[in-house]
């Protein structure tokens, strides 16, 4: 049996508070100073004990004098060996890699394990400094830590403002690829009803997204955000499963899985929203079509994993 790798110690973040610190709060001045650091993060870290102030542990709400040293000993993870670099696609401006299953696209808290856009940043230098937050290096948009498939990253800062507004203007063609349940003799495409519009053998869901009961997990919401989603016929694949393809034509987060396990066809591997247990979520970001910023960025396909052929 192979032993498990040892924890890697991290370096302590630590942060002198200036004179325009005078009187904020731990967490605020954290988010500020420390580049690779939300205030979130910082404040979550903090309430796990793990920030003192000169010397002594301190709560994220407490205030700060000038000149204090702040400290965040962060706790240690194991090492591992990063994942090879899977480049699909290079440009002048941008970095198109297929982000495999169970890698985050960029770190939550310093000194977290690689993540991908530290892969990125290391073949692509530029891309480091490609976006305001350094922890992105250039990456124009996420996949959830469970999905794979292709992403997109600037190598320059007009390129990545100009694919954050393409995004957001909904200018950006992205094809998923999901397993999901599927029971047999279901009708499709299901008759017309609030937020379902059929056309013709595809299906429109516009169905508003907004966080639901739990902090991870989001809903469908009157109130939510509005979101659309094209769905082809499910392709079926036997034992009440079948292979979806679909467009998301807007960027929410955890929208394909919502709205499909909203339409009685959890993905498979989600249970997070009622899919049946699985090695992975059956879930992977088939193709990106950049060329409303990029006329030289052709489709980008990525490799369909074999549990989804």
């Amino acid at each position: 049996m192979t032993a498990a790798p040892a924890p890697r110690s991290r370096a302590p973040l630590v942060v002198h508070a200036s004179a325009d610190d005078e009187g904020k709060r731990a967490d605020v001045v954290l988010g500020l100073r420390a580049p690779q650091l939300s205030r979130r993060v910082a404040r979550a870290l903090a309430l796990a004990g793990h920030l003192h102030i000169d010397g002594r542990p301190a709560p994220p709400s407490q205030r700060v004098r000038a000149g204090a040293r702040l400290e965040l000993r962060l706790p240690a993870t194991p090492e591992l060996p990063p994942p090879p670099l899977v480049i699909l696609a290079v440009t002048p401006r941008l970095v198109f890699v297929d982000k495999p299953a169970g890698l985050h696209t960029h770190r939550l808290r310093p000194g977290d394990p690689l993540a991908l856009a530290d892969l990125v940043a290391a073949a692509f230098p530029e891309c480091a400094a490609a976006s305001p937050d350094p922890r992105e290096a250039g990456a124009l948009h996420r996949l959830d830590h469970a999905t794979s498939g292709v992403l997109a990253f600037a190598r320059d800062l007009a390129t990545h403002a100009a694919g954050r507004a393409a995004f957001a203007a909904r200018t950006v063609v992205k094809h998923y690829l999901a397993l999901v349940t599927c029971p047999e003799g279901q009708p499709w495409p299901p008759p017309a009803a609030r937020w379902i519009v059929p056309d013709g053998d595809r299906l429109e869901v516009h169905a508003p997204l907004a966080t639901g009961d739990r902090r991870q997990r989001v809903s469908v919401h009157s109130d939510g955000a509005p979101s659309l989603t094209r769905i082809a016929r499910p392709e079926p694949r036997g034992e009440g499963l079948a292979r979806v393809t679909l467009e998301l034509c807007s960027g929410r987060r955890h929208q394909a899985r919502v709205h499909l396990a909203w339409l009685g066809l959890p993905i498979v591997g989600d249970p997070l929203y009622g899919g049946a247990p699985a090695h992975r979520l059956h879930l992977h970001a088939h193709s990106l079509d950049l060329r409303a910023i990029d006329p030289d960025a052709a489709p980008v396909l990525a490799e369909t994993p074999p549990e989804l052929r």
